[in-house]
């Protein structure tokens, strides 16, 4: 009589831990749970993969990571342009655009390089640095030509905010990143489905189960083999013991 063997699935690393029940998942979808009869256990497993892909995501970091990376790099090269431009007015020829270039070069001043604060702390100097000029010096600004730079310095500062608090929202979404714990819940998940159908197949004979099982055993035992040359390997470099 066809079985789902047993698999002790401890050994696995989460990588490979984590496949294993993607691939197990995908063949309860192909067969479907109502062919295998554990429609009443599918909602406790996918939960449980759920809260797996979650913690395995917390594990491996943000894929906003990257764009808020990428967001500040580009806030700072502005900040630099911007600064510079506006030093590049205090020699200008007209007096009138040097006297602008100075008042809106103290205010650069009085706030400083903003460019090695923390993300947050960069961020809102940023945001009420510019709100002053904004509010008060947009003449200067206008008169010095520098608008088009603080309008696009000012929007730069605004993108990271927005990438920086999707990044905080998605990490609020997930669990700490304890996949020992997300496994713990797959676990009882997943031997549930195998001991139901195991009884099912039985009980009503192989026919209707005999595929599924055949290929959730091809994926035991792929992994029990994978394991077994990992097994081998370490075996193979351990130091060997002298002879007393």
């Amino acid at each position: 009589m066809k079985k789902i063997l047993f698999f002790d699935l401890h050994s696995l690393r989460n990588d490979e831990y984590s496949q294993f029940q993607t691939d197990v998942h995908k063949l309860i979808i192909l067969q479907t749970a109502i062919k295998l009869g554990i429609v009443n256990l599918i909602p406790n497993y996918e939960s449980a993969l759920t809260v797996l892909a979650q913690a395995m995501q917390a594990e491996q970091g943000s894929a906003i990571t990257k764009t808020i990376t990428e967001s500040d790099a580009f806030r700072d090269q502005l900040e630099f342009g911007f600064k510079r431009f506006v030093e590049s007015q205090l020699n200008h020829f007209d007096p009138a655009v040097q006297e602008a270039a100075v008042r809106i070069d103290r205010i650069l001043g009085q706030y400083g390089d903003l460019r090695h604060l923390s993300y947050n702390e960069e961020s809102s100097a940023i945001t009420n640095r510019n709100m002053e000029l904004k509010t008060n010096y947009a003449a200067d600004l206008l008169k010095i030509g520098a608008t088009e730079w603080f309008e696009n310095d000012d929007a730069a500062n605004t993108a990271f905010a927005t990438h920086f608090g999707e990044r905080a929202n998605e990490e609020a979404s997930r669990l700490s990143g304890n996949v020992r714990a997300a496994r713990a819940l797959v676990d009882p998940a997943y031997y549930a489905i195998v001991n139901q159908v195991n009884a099912l197949a039985l009980i009503n004979g192989e026919t209707v189960y005999a595929e599924f099982i055949d290929q959730v055993n091809y994926y035991v035992n792929y992994y029990k083999s994978l394991l077994a040359a990992r097994k081998g390997r370490k075996k193979s470099v351990a130091p060997a013991v002298a002879a007393e």
